[in-house]
């Protein structure tokens, strides 16, 4: 299998956000594509999938973008001289994973991480499901309180992570993550981002609890940007059908998990496009 792991030069660092992510500013990629490649990324319906080349299946290239943090600085530099870092809530990031393999070898996540640290924005979301994460823990306790860290943990089941994103860290990696990342005094959330069938929902729900301040609970319909579309257009339907998982997309399931975490937590727990946006309203 081919794989292009070719670097590429970074011309700029942040992007202005708004849709699915409005109320946050800005988005910060430090990689194009991502190696874990989920069966329901929306990323593979957006131009900067379609239009790479050569054409390459998603998951089948990473590219880093090189001098990325330096860009970082010059711009967050210039918002200081405009007093304007107060107004930067940045999610890092939305099209690819900031802790994927190559973060091993390149430390962008990390270089952008310490150009935070000397111009800390409002906010910041490092938005993963790495445990990669885990070498940067000092790098976030800079931030304190303008940095949370959000894990993706779409079920509690590993045969169903395996079925749909056999790429990606197995569960109980990820709650060891998120247990160390606690004991480090770290905000912590949990994206259940898909909503994936899990074991039941006081099981999964008061280990979600355990392990995080806030809860994000979100759908492919309510969470893929148009109401499903872009989900139907991937292989989902077809793998639901294969493990006889029902209707990928009814959402009583997830709206169950939701109701018995709200009802332990409220406000700390959110749903879909409002769950995210939330923390840009609280900082």
């Amino acid at each position: 299998m081919s794989v292009d792991h070719s670097p590429r030069p970074a011309s700029g660092a942040l992007t202005k956000t708004g849709g699915f992510l409005s109320g946050f500013s800005h988005t910060l990629q430090p990689y194009i594509g991502c190696r874990f490649g989920c069966a329901y990324c929306y990323v593979k319906g957006l131009n900067v999938h379609r239009f790479h080349q050569p054409p390459l299946a998603w998951g089948d290239y990473v590219h880093p973008r090189i001098g990325i943090a330096e860009q970082l600085r010059k711009e967050l530099a210039r918002l200081a001289q405009k007093g304007a870092l107060d107004e930067l809530a940045v999610f890092m990031s939305s099209a690819t994973d900031p802790y994927q393999g190559l973060e091993r070898q390149w430390r962008l996540s990390r270089a952008c991480l310490d150009v935070f640290a000397d111009y800390p924005p409002r906010l910041l979301v490092v938005q993963t499901r790495s445990p990669l994460v885990v070498d940067d823990i000092e790098g976030l306790r800079r931030l304190g309180d303008r940095c949370w860290l959000s894990v993706t943990v779409e079920t509690d089941r590993d045969d169903v992570r395996r079925a749909l994103t056999p790429r990606c860290p197995a569960i109980p990696q990820r709650f060891d993550l998120l247990r160390q990342a606690r004991d480090a005094a770290l905000n912590v959330q949990i994206a259940v981002s898909p909503c994936l069938p899990y074991s039941n929902v006081a099981d999964f729900g008061q280990r979600l609890l355990d392990h995080a301040q806030r809860v994000i609970v979100d759908t492919y319909v309510s969470g893929d940007g148009l109401g499903g579309k872009r989900t139907a257009a991937t292989d989902v339907g077809a793998l639901y059908e294969a493990q006889g998982w029902g209707d990928w997309r009814a959402e009583t399931e997830a709206q169950a998990l939701f109701n018995w975490l709200y009802a332990q937590r409220g406000d700390q727990i959110g749903w879909s496009q409002a769950g995210f946006v939330a923390l840009t309203q609280s900082t």
